[in-house]
C-alpha cells in the first residue's frame, strides 16, 4: 500500500504562540485529523529546534497586568517569573503530536543549544521496527551535538496518550517535552462509545525557579533539595499574585478547558513532571470515569480524585452536567505524603467553562486545601498498596484488553531489583563534620541505585556500536562483587531471553519515604501485586515470604503500564512478554535519580535477533592523541 505523503513547513511564530496558549494542540496540522476505518496512513513531518529561552520575556510586555500581552507571540507567561527554559520551537509545552494509528512519524530535531547535547524519547512507544529511534543517548543512539541535526523516523504502532521529552541533562525539567496523541478508529476504539468529545489534553510539570542544573549540582552535593514551589498545566499558572510598579495586583492566566452542558468529554493527562511531586488532581462539583492508563485500557472506573506520578498518563471521561458556571480544576502536591510537592504545599488550578458560562474565574476559594467530600474515592493513594482494603491501587484496576502469555502461573524469568540511596563523601572530607561512615570516593554525592550499583552511561551506544564497547565495563549484580559494601559503578546491563515472560520484583528498602515511579522504555507490563509494609522491608525477608505464599499476585486481568510506583518499605511485582529485541532502558523518572545512578538496561535477546540500524545511521567516535 502506498502512503500519502504530506510535508509540513513550520507554521509562523504568532500561530505557534497562539495556539500554546489558548489550545496547546497543532490544530492546522493535516495529521491532525479524523482517524476512521478507511483513514489512509500518512507519513507526519514535523521541524522541531531546541534553543535557549525565558518566560516573560520582553514579548510578553505588561502582562498579566495586561492580560492580552500574556498572549503575544514570543511570550512563555509560565507563572509570572523570568526563567531559563529549554524550549522547541519556543513552545512550552512544545508543539503537540497528534496522528492516527499506524502513520509514519518524522521529526527533524535541530539543536541550536551552543554547548549541549540532547535527544528525544517517545515516551510509551514501543518502537519494535525501530529501537534505534527510542532516544537514550549512548544505549540507542549518539548525543545530538549542538549545531547537530537528527530525524526521528517510526511508525506509530500504539494508539493512545503518550509524551515525548528530552533525555538529556536537565532540559525536560526546564520545558523540553509535548503531548503524543495517538488515535485509533471508532471500530477499534471499545471506549468511542463512552464520550462524545475528544479534545482536551493536559500536561502537568511541577515548576522550580531555580535553573535545572543548579537545582541539582545543589541536590546531589549537599543533599538540600531544592523543592518545586508550584505547578504548570499546559504551561501556565498562577502562584503569588504580581505586583506592578503602582501596587496593583494580579495573578497570571490560567489554563481553561471548555465543554458544553450535555456531552462528555476524554481528557487526557499526563505529567512531565522531574521531582517527587506525586500530584492529585480533582474537579470541583465533578466525578472522573477512569478509562486508560499509559496508553492502555482498564475497565472504567469513576473516582473523586487521582494521583498520577511523573510519567504517567491518565484518560478520563468527563460528564458536563452541572449547572452552566465556572469550576476550578485542582492539582496539588500529594498532602501529607512528604514529597517535596507537599512541603511546599505546590498547587495549581485550571478553569472548567461551560459553555454561555462568564469569562471569568470561578468563586470558590484557590487553596492547597481541597474541598472535602464523604467516602473520597481516590485512585493510586501515594504509599500504599493492596495491603489497604479502601486503597483503589494500581493492581486493583482491571484491564480492558485480553490476558496474554504473562498470565501463566510460573514466568519463565524472575528478576529481584532492590533500590536505596548511598551517600558518599570525598576522599578528603573531614568525617567529624558529618554524621556519616560510607567509602571514600571522588566527590561527596547522594547516591541513587538499583541492586546497589550506580548507573553508568557506555561511551558508544549499545545497540548500534557494540563492537566498540569494553566488556569489562558492563556488569549486574552477580558480575558486580561486594557491592553492599563497596562503591559500585558500572553499565548495569541485565539479559533476558527473547519471547519469555520476565517477572520484576522490585523492592524499596524504605530507608527514605519516596515513592520513586520506574518506566519501562519498549514495553508495557502487567502490575500484578503491589504492597507496603510498616517500616523497612529487605530482600530476603520479602524472599521468605513468596516461598510461604503469602505474596498475591494478580496474573488475570492486571492492568497494562509502562510507568509505575513502588512503594516506599515496600515492593510492586511486574510481568512482561520479552518479544521486543534490543536494549531497553529502566529508569526511576525523577530526573536527577536517573541522572545519578537509579537506572538499568535489559538486554533483550542476541545481537542477530535485533533489527539493522538505517545505512548511515550516525555513530559515536573517540579520540585519544598517540604523543
Amino acid at each position: 500500500m502506498s502512503r500519502l505523503v504530506a510535508l509540513i513547513l513550520v507554521p509562523s511564530l504568532q500561530l505557534c504562540m497562539l495556539l500554546n496558549i489558548t489550545v496547546a494542540i497543532n490544530d492546522d496540522h493535516p495529521c491532525h485529523r479524523e482517524c476512521n476505518d478507511d483513514t489512509v496512513p500518512m507519513t507526519c513531518h514535523y521541524n522541531f529546534i531546541l534553543d535557549m529561552y525565558s518566560s516573560m520575556s520582553k514579548a510578553c510586555a505588561d502582562c498579566p497586568f495586561n492580560l492580552t500581552d500574556c498572549f503575544n507571540p514570543g511570550c512563555i507567561p509560565a507563572e509570572g517569573k523570568r526563567k531559563a527554559l529549554y524550549l522547541v520551537n519556543q513552545q512550552l509545552p512544545g508543539p503537540a503530536i497528534l496522528v492516527c494509528k499506524g502513520d509514519r512519524i518524522i521529526v527533524d530535531l535541530k539543536n541550536d543549544l551552543l554547548t549541549e547535547t540532547t535527544s528525544i524519547h517517545w515516551h510509551g512507544q514501543h518502537l519494535q521496527d525501530a529501537p534505534f529511534m527510542d532516544g537514550v543517548p549512548f544505549v540507542t543512539q549518539c548525543s545530538i551535538p549542538p549545531a547537530g541535526l537528527f530525524r526521528y523516523d517510526f511508525v506509530a504502532d500504539s494508539a493512545g496518550t503518550f509524551v515525548w521529552h528530552s533525555h538529556s541533562n536537565d532540559q525536560r525539567g526546564e520545558g523540553m517535552f509535548g503531548s503524543m496523541i495517538v488515535r485509533s478508529p471508532p471500530s477499534s476504539d471499545p471506549l468511542h462509545g463512552l464520550y462524545d468529545q475528544d479534545e482536551h489534553v493536559m500536561v502537568l510539570t511541577d515548576w522550580t525557579r531555580i535553573f535545572g542544573a543548579e537545582v541539582f549540582a545543589i541536590d546531589v552535593n549537599t543533599g538540600n533539595l531544592v523543592r518545586p514551589h508550584t505547578i504548570l498545566v499546559n504551561g501556565l499558572g498562577r502562584y503569588l499574585p504580581i505586583k506592578s510598579e503602582n501596587g496593583s495586583e494580579m495573578h497570571m492566566p490560567t489554563a481553561v478547558f471548555k465543554v458544553e452542558k450535555g456531552l462528555r468529554y476524554r481528557f487526557r493527562i499526563i505529567n512531565v513532571g522531574v521531582q517527587d511531586c506525586p500530584m492529585e488532581m480533582s474537579f470541583d462539583n465533578h466525578t472522573m470515569l477512569v478509562v486508560s492508563s499509559d496508553g492502555r485500557d482498564i475497565v472504567p472506573l469513576e473516582v473523586d480524585s487521582l494521583r498520577i506520578l511523573s510519567g504517567e498518563r491518565y484518560d478520563i471521561i468527563l460528564s458536563a452536567k452541572q449547572k452552566v458556571e465556572n469550576y476550578w480544576i485542582r492539582f496539588r502536591g500529594m498532602d501529607g505524603s512528604g514529597s517535596a510537592c507537599d512541603i511546599t504545599k505546590a498547587h495549581q488550578v485550571a478553569v472548567l467553562r461551560y459553555k454561555g458560562a462568564p469569562e471569568v474565574e470561578p468563586a470558590a476559594k484557590v487553596a492547597y486545601e481541597i474541598p472535602s467530600k464523604k467516602n473520597m474515592r481516590q485512585l493510586n493513594p501515594y504509599n500504599k498498596g493492596t495491603e489497604t482494603p479502601s486503597a483503589i491501587s494500581i493492581p486493583t484496576l482491571n484491564s480492558a484488553e485480553p490476558d496474554d502469555a504473562t498470565s501463566k502461573s510460573q514466568p519463565d524469568q524472575q528478576i529481584y531489583i532492590t533500590y536505596d540511596y548511598l551517600n558518599l563523601d570525598e576522599r578528603n572530607h573531614r568525617r567529624w563534620l558529618e554524621n556519616i561512615d560510607v567509602p571514600a570516593v571522588e566527590s561527596f554525592r547522594t547516591l541513587w541505585q538499583l541492586n546497589h550499583i550506580t548507573f553508568k552511561f557506555p561511551s558508544f551506544p549499545l545497540l548500534t556500536q557494540p563492537d566498540m564497547i569494553q566488556p569489562d565495563t558492563l556488569c549486574n549484580s552477580t558480575s558486580a562483587k561486594n557491592c553492599l559494601k563497596e562503591y559500585c559503578t558500572c553499565t548495569h546491563v541485565i539479559n533476558a531471553k527473547l519471547n519469555s515472560v520476565v517477572e520484576l520484583i522490585i523492592v524499596d528498602e524504605g530507608s527514605k519515604i519516596f515513592n520513586h515511579p520506574v518506566h519501562l522504555h519498549g514495553y508495557h507490563f502487567r502490575v500484578i501485586a503491589m504492597e507496603k509494609f510498616n517500616g523497612t522491608i529487605t530482600l530476603e525477608k520479602l524472599k521468605k515470604m513468596d516461598r510461604e505464599g503469602k505474596i498475591r499476585r494478580k496474573l488475570r486481568g492486571a492492568p497494562l503500564k509502562d510507568t509505575v510506583m513502588v512503594p516506599s518499605g515496600g515492593y510492586t511485582i511486574l510481568r512482561f512478554h520479552a518479544n521486543n529485541p534490543g536494549y531497553w532502558f529502566f529508569h526511576c523518572h525523577f530526573e536527577m535519580h536517573a541522572d545519578i545512578g537509579m537506572a538499568l538496561i535489559f538486554k533483550i535477546g542476541e545481537h542477530e535477533d535485533f533489527r539493522k540500524p538505517p545505512e548511515n545511521f550516525p555513530k559515536c567516535g573517540k579520540y585519544k592523541p598517540y604523543f
